[in-house]
């Protein structure tokens, strides 16, 4: 075992100075390590951005399997041009950042979106959509979870969802087992639970509820920088992420990184290519994880998507923009069927819980707006 250390660190936009988290033991790799060419906000992880160049493997097509949990990692803000297409337009827009195809750019999610699994909502293959109409954050994570339409969230500043969640349904249905969040941003507490009563939290600075706290304690001790108020940064959500995984093994788990959205909304493309270049690699690390965790990770289906997508400059997202409603998923993992690119019509955020509780064996939303499983990505 050696010692890893995180490192945050401020963007020139406002501040230089590093600082160095207390260190924190990590399976050793030996991986060589190809250090990013672009100035991150949040500088990645050794441990984590080993996984970014890490050589690719075609899995034979697998036999239907039992699925014994799931896995939602939500990236905010990431637009499907980069997960399909790579960084071309946005090299046009600022020459900082390099041409990178997927494969490239994101290869992790490359692999399951084309080998080893199923996505949906890639270019020539029919768009996948947040219902919106106002394409915000909270109203996306309130559809990830529930499956229905946004109907009484339709901003940022909404209460407690109304309605059981997909992890309320997880939590009442298997009782024994653990469900979990773990988010930068937090106000996702909003989306998951009405009560969040039995369920395992730590959601921005300051919400927390079943979780170690030690990366909790040190979020507090640093600006709240890519975001602001009480946003925690991706760099200290990961490493509690996996900690939770490890630790608890939940029966489902939702997983939301957020540095993506602020630095966009910050216009700072090529800080914005380096959360996504982290995200994908800690997408590595997940599996690695799974992967010791003998049945238990062997059986896990993941899910990788977003809340929303971003407008035509860029930098922005809502009502006012309708292209900024366009979303993308990724799945790979037990119970997916590995059909590469899925050709599908009329597909929502709301039809993800939808799939979830299939793969659960949870009740069925009989509710006419609900969604509905998307039969296409899963094994039969």
């Amino acid at each position: 075992m050696r010692p890893v250390s995180l490192v945050l660190c401020g963007t020139l936009l406002t501040f230089t100075s590093c600082v160095q988290i207390p260190r924190v033991a990590m399976p050793q790799r030996h991986t060589p390590i190809k250090r990013p060419t672009l100035e991150l906000a949040v500088a990645i992880p050794r441990e984590i951005e080993a996984h970014a160049q890490r050589a690719v493997i075609v899995a034979p097509p697998k036999p239907k399997e039992k699925v014994e949990a799931v896995i939602v990692v939500a990236l905010d803000g990431v637009r499907w041009q980069e997960i399909f297409e790579g960084t071309g337009e946005l090299h046009e827009r600022d020459a900082r950042v390099p041409v990178q195809d997927p494969e490239q750019l994101v290869p992790n999610l490359s692999r399951w979106a084309t080998e080893q699994g199923s996505s949906v909502g890639a270019p020539g293959f029919g768009a996948m959509r947040a219902t919106g109409p106002d394409y915000l954050s909270l109203p996306g994570y309130t559809e990830i979870m529930t499956g229905r339409p946004p109907k009484d969230c339709q901003s940022n500043f909404c209460g407690a969802v109304k309605i059981p969640t997909m992890l309320d349904q997880a939590k009442e249905a298997y009782p024994d087992e653990h469900v979990a969040v773990v988010s930068s941003w937090e106000r996702i507490a909003y989306a998951a639970s009405p009560t969040l009563e039995g369920i395992d939290f730590s959601s921005g600075r300051m919400r927390a509820n079943g979780v170690p706290d030690l990366w909790l304690r040190e979020a507090r001790r640093y600006p709240s920088w890519p975001g602001e108020g009480e946003y925690r940064a991706d760099a200290f959500t990961m490493p509690v992420a996996l900690n939770v995984l490890k630790k608890e093994r939940p029966k489902l788990m939702f997983i939301g990184l957020g540095d993506t959205d602020e630095h966009a909304h910050h216009g700072d493309i090529p800080s914005y290519v380096g959360a996504l270049r982290t995200a994908d690699a800690f997408l590595g690390r997940l599996e690695d994880t799974l992967a010791d965790m003998g049945e238990r990770g062997h059986h896990t289906a993941i899910f990788v998507t977003c809340d929303h997508g971003r407008n035509a400059d860029f930098r922005e997202h809502g009502g006012e923009w309708p292209e900024s409603g366009r979303v993308w998923l990724v799945a790979t993992g037990a119970g997916i069927a590995v059909e590469g690119k899925v050709d599908t019509h009329d597909v929502h955020l709301a039809d993800l819980a939808p799939t979830v509780r299939e793969l659960l064996d949870l009740p069925t939303d009989e509710d006419e707006s609900a969604g509905k499983p998307m039969d296409a990505i899963l094994e039969r």
